[in-house]
């Protein structure tokens, strides 16, 4: 009787792993595919507009490579937003999903459906989901500013040296681009444990109905 009880507990848990791989590739196209969307729509509103979104093509063009307005830059933005969208929700659902497999019986909320046959909400976890935006946030912060600091351009990045006026204590610098990473990193995580507490508190009271 255990064995069966075992064996079955394996089945499920299999089950759920391969659901969260599959949510986890789906997760991370969907999101690609906007962040790419939004990049290239931004660079041709840029470059056809009259003028509006120019400085944020600017200021993203520093930290992707060729990225700014008219169709070759537009495609550009369209490739990094993919690739860093695509990794960004990799790694957000599979921490999160991380998380889920070892409270599943506490982050799903059972929700019953206008038909009667019960269907499953999974909640987030506020704090991985805060750790996995925000690292992935100062990650990209540190890397991208010292990749001006290393090609000699730091000096002339005019609209890198604009996020010190959000991020006191930036600067185009070694030192800066840490300070900064750690302020990235705590508004981040601020930013996802209140996202993430409306969110359960919605499903919860959805479930209560």
């Amino acid at each position: 009787m255990n064995s069966d009880t075992e064996r079955d507990e394996a089945t499920d848990r299999d089950v759920l792993e391969a659901t969260l791989r599959f949510n986890t590739l789906v997760f991370s196209i969907i999101l690609g595919v906007f962040a790419g969307a939004t990049l290239l729509a931004l660079s041709l509103v840029a470059h056809y507009g009259t003028g509006t979104g120019r400085l944020a093509v600017a200021l993203i063009g520093v930290f992707l490579p060729g990225y700014g307005t008219g169709w070759f830059g537009a495609l550009l933005g369209l490739f990094w937003g993919f690739l860093f969208g695509a990794l960004l929700g990799a790694g957000i659902y599979r921490i999160n999903a991380r998380h889920v497999l070892e409270k599943v019986d506490a982050l799903v909320i059972a929700e019953r459906h206008a038909n009667g046959i019960p269907r499953a909400v999974l909640k987030l976890d506020g704090s991985s989901l805060g750790l996995a935006i925000g690292a992935v946030g100062a990650l990209g912060l540190v890397t991208t500013t010292n990749i001006l600091v290393a090609r000699g351009t730091a000096a002339e990045s005019v609209h890198a040296r604009l996020l010190g006026e959000v991020l006191p204590g930036y600067t185009v610098s070694v030192v800066g681009s840490i300070v900064g990473a750690i302020e990235l990193f705590a508004i981040l995580y601020v930013f996802c444990r209140a996202f993430v507490s409306i969110y359960n508190w919605v499903a919860a009271r959805r479930q209560r109905r």
